[in-house]
């Protein structure tokens, strides 16, 4: 019986293991300057041969695509690139126009180009309705990823002020406005000066 209830956990083990994996695309999280451009590779993670993919994908405000353009590893498989702006919603996939399929590996199959506007202060880049085929174009659901943008903590010195007070302001890392310095360790207080003028600088929490 000893032997039996061993023998089950381990396959127990073994779905669980299989079960999370699962065919993928993916941006790595990744950090941009505003006013700045990055290039970011998107990953296919497939575990099936796999015909072309698509993807839907939405932006946090500031932050725009300027350009996307295949990788080598993609055009060795003679893939073709198409984009489809529909409402603010950007679909993107690639297609082959011969018989061929991307086998099971993780590669870069493109990279986008991101910009970031001057006020960009940081958000979530949401992947979502990716789909794939097979060589029969079966098709393959693939796991939706959602990728966390920053901007370097540096560049958020001096944060516009759209209204001036005599009072302090704080701000978080990602520039969004907080009550106090003492809610996140390390805060950007915005002073105003009786000149008008704005000066800020960097506060870590009391201990």
């Amino acid at each position: 019986m000893r032997r039996y209830m061993m023998v089950m956990m381990a396959a127990l083990f073994t779905l669980a293991a299989v079960a999370q994996q699962r065919n993928r695309i993916y941006i790595e999280n990744f950090e941009i300057y505003p006013d700045s451009s990055l290039a970011v590779p998107v990953m296919l993670a497939n575990l099936d041969s796999t015909r072309g993919i698509q993807f839907n994908i939405t932006l946090p405000s500031g932050l725009r695509i300027s350009e996307c353009e295949l990788t080598p590893y993609a055009n060795e498989y003679d893939m073709h690139l198409f984009e489809n702006n529909n409402g603010g919603v950007l679909t993107i996939g690639m297609y082959p126009f011969s018989r061929v399929c991307f086998p099971p590996d993780t590669m870069a199959v493109m990279t986008i180009n991101f910009e970031a506007m001057a006020d960009f202060k940081g958000g979530e880049i949401f992947l979502w309705k990716c789909r794939g085929s097979t060589m029969e174009n079966t098709t393959i659901f693939i796991g939706d990823d959602t990728t966390t943008v920053t901007v370097p903590s540096s560049s958020l010195i001096g944060i516009p002020i759209d209204q001036k007070t005599d009072d302090d302001l704080y701000f978080n890392l990602l520039g969004q406005p907080i009550p106090s310095a003492d809610s996140v360790p390390v805060a950007v207080q915005v002073s105003t000066r009786p000149d008008g003028t704005i000066s800020s600088r960097k506060v870590a929490k009391r201990r």
